[in-house]
């Protein structure tokens, strides 16, 4: 929580960029950009607070309500009826080797033809490829 944003290196600017390209041509990053792109106007001091608002907004957006709270602390152990997601999705990570259960639904993507399906990406990506459908992927 103490995590403040620096401005060095206009960060916000070229991660803007960076979303735009990636995604302008997707089917609904024009309808979703006017939500997405005040985050990166507005001057955050702290990190958790720009993550948590965007994480809001997301939920939003894919109309989720789900039920969020800060913790106290970091902690690195849990008890039985816990779970710890912090490393469950990884774009670089098989899950099939620890659960081979897992089988990630492919939806479209606009660079599929070229890459095929890359899942694990991102919310993002999931929102701005799928729109009001993303929450059925899910």
């Amino acid at each position: 929580r103490d995590i403040r944003i620096s401005d060095h290196g206009n960060w916000r600017h070229l991660h803007w960029n960076a979303l735009e390209s990636a995604y302008n041509h997707t089917p609904f990053f024009e309808y979703y950009k006017d939500d997405f792109r005040p985050f990166y106007e507005k001057k955050y001091e702290f990190l958790v607070d720009f993550n948590e608002e965007l994480c809001h907004l997301i939920c939003s957006l894919i109309d989720i309500q789900p039920d969020m709270a800060r913790t106290t602390e970091y902690r690195t152990e849990f008890t039985p009826n816990e779970a710890d997601f912090r490393e469950r999705i990884h774009p670089k990570k098989d899950f099939r080797l620890k659960d081979p259960e897992f089988s990630p639904k492919p939806y479209y993507q606009v660079f599929q033809e070229k890459h095929g399906f890359l899942p694990n990406l991102s919310i993002v990506d999931l929102l701005f490829n799928m729109g009001p459908e993303s929450l059925l992927m899910l």
